[in-house]
């Protein structure tokens, strides 16, 4: 029997959960990016009917085709977060009144590991972006308009590019083509020393 979600149902969660802070933005971002990217292997037809409680054919096929444009940890990555958005999405629509998400800075501060009773981790209501899930910048897809981009129809991404440097790119249109995709790369390539 059909689930009856579509991949907008499920980024549209994902963009309420953050911009609500039912979860942390940089978590929701990282999740709407590996949503967009899994699903774009979906025709139009699949994107409305996704199986959320059986994604592992979803994700074979994400992995086969996108093989040469990640690598293996990514793919896993990619994987992993979308069980979880599909999970949390689940969780939600079940339950919404009692919805919630652990996350680090929250499991840490409840145990109160610090001796004054604080956690010695970033303080509940903030979230340290080295440490929260990060976007990749290649293969944004419509759907989300991600809190904190600059303006409608634009997304924000980051990618670390080695320990301790993450770059952001924001005004990224949600409608990014093939073509203005090649342009940027071109551009950032320019910017490499040596």
């Amino acid at each position: 029997m059909p689930d009856g979600h579509t991949v907008d149902d499920l980024l549209s969660f994902l963009e309420h959960a953050g911009e609500r802070g039912l979860m942390p933005t940089a978590t929701a971002r990282a999740l709407a990016v590996a949503t967009r990217n899994v699903f774009a292997v979906l025709d139009e037809a699949e994107r409305h009917d996704i199986p959320l409680r059986d994604l592992d054919g979803v994700i074979k096929r994400f992995t086969t085709r996108r093989a040469r444009d990640f690598n293996p940890d990514s793919l896993k990555e990619y994987g992993r977060r979308v069980r979880r958005a599909a999970e949390l999405y689940l969780q939600w629509k079940d339950d919404p009144a009692n919805f919630t998400v652990k996350t680090r800075a929250t499991t840490v501060s409840r145990r109160g590991d610090h001796p004054n009773g604080r956690s010695a981790g970033a303080p509940p209501d903030r979230v340290d972006p080295a440490a929260a899930p990060t976007e990749s910048a290649a293969g944004g897809r419509p759907g989300l308009r991600a809190a904190g981009a600059s303006a409608p129809g634009t997304y924000e991404t980051s990618l670390p590019v080695r320990p301790g440097h993450v770059v952001t790119v924001t005004n990224v249109p949600l409608d990014l083509t093939e073509a203005e995709a090649e342009r940027l790369a071109q551009f950032v390539r320019l910017l490499a020393a040596g």
